[in-house]
Order: structure tokens, then sequence, then C-alpha cells
């Protein structure tokens, strides 16, 4: 049966100790993140940063038609999102620059440490695949105004992760 490998990072990317400290798990999202409601609500402010997680395409590596090559490569496109309230960016006040110069550069330790975990998975075992290769692809980076004099700072990357169903 297959299974899918975005499903699988999501829960592996929540269960991890290191993304936990900079991501709450439920904003570590599968397929669909609620963009807009973060986009338009204040209230939101403290659910950031956000992490979105979706398949882009799939191949089938089986095309001998043997059940025992039960080889799949999927890609993954992760999208991370911070807002940064851009007033404290213009500050006078040295210290607040830098808190929020670090609150904005949060997205870049975000992805470095899903990127190195997931690094650590080529030839590992987790859920119920066997991963046999991962390859980062694109990468990029963008902003978005928001109300209220802030940002939304979202990077972006894609991955091929090469599998076996167990």
């Amino acid at each position: 049966m297959i299974k899918s490998a975005r499903a699988v990072v999501v829960d592996y990317l929540r269960q991890d100790a290191n993304i936990l400290a900079l991501v709450d798990a439920e904003d570590i999202q599968d397929i669909d993140f609620e963009f807009e409601d973060l986009y338009n609500a204040s209230a939101n402010r403290f659910s950031f940063p956000a992490v979105s997680v979706t398949t882009s395409y799939m191949n089938f590596n089986d095309q001998l038609n043997c059940q025992d090559v039960n080889l799949y490569t999927e890609t993954l496109d992760f999208a991370i999102y911070n807002q940064v309230d851009t007033t404290k960016l213009r500050s006078k006040s040295a210290n607040v620059r830098a808190k929020a110069e670090v609150e904005k550069r949060k997205i870049d330790e975000v992805r470095g440490l899903i990127q190195d975990n997931l690094r650590t998975l080529d030839g590992d075992l987790i859920a119920q695949i066997d991963v046999q290769k991962i390859q980062f692809n694109t990468a990029s980076d963008s902003v978005f105004n928001t109300e209220a004099n802030t940002k939304i700072y979202q990077s972006f990357f894609s991955m091929n992760i090469t599998y076996k169903t167990i």
C-alpha cells in the first residue's frame, strides 16, 4: 500500500524537540494551512512561526510491475512563515531593533533545522516508509505586507524524497 511521505514527514517534524523549541506542533500543518486566518487576525500573531507541507508531485518508480520494487519519489513543498512588527525594525532603540532582527531571522533558523533533520533521514526508517534518498531542489523567500505595520516573511523550499513502503 502506498504511504504518503508528506504525512509521515509532518508527523516526524511534530515530534522533533529542536523544531518544537521554535514552532508549536499545531502550527506545522499538513496539506492545508489557514494562511488567510493568520494574515487577517491579529489574535493569531503568536501562531508564528508556522510551517506548511504539501505534495506537488509523485512518481511511481515500479515500472517493472514487480511487487518487491515499491519505490516512490514524492516532491514535498515546505513554506515557513513568520510575522514581524516592522515598526520595531525602525525603532530608535538598538535593543528593540536587534530583537526584531532576530525575530525576522527566526525563519532561517526554522528552515535550517528542518533541512538538517530531513537530510539525516537519508537511509533511515521513519514511521512506515524506508527513506532511500533526500534531495533539496529549490528555495526562495518572499514578504507579504499585512495590517498594523507587520510583515509576514515566507521561506519556501522543495525536496524530493525517494522511499519504499514497508
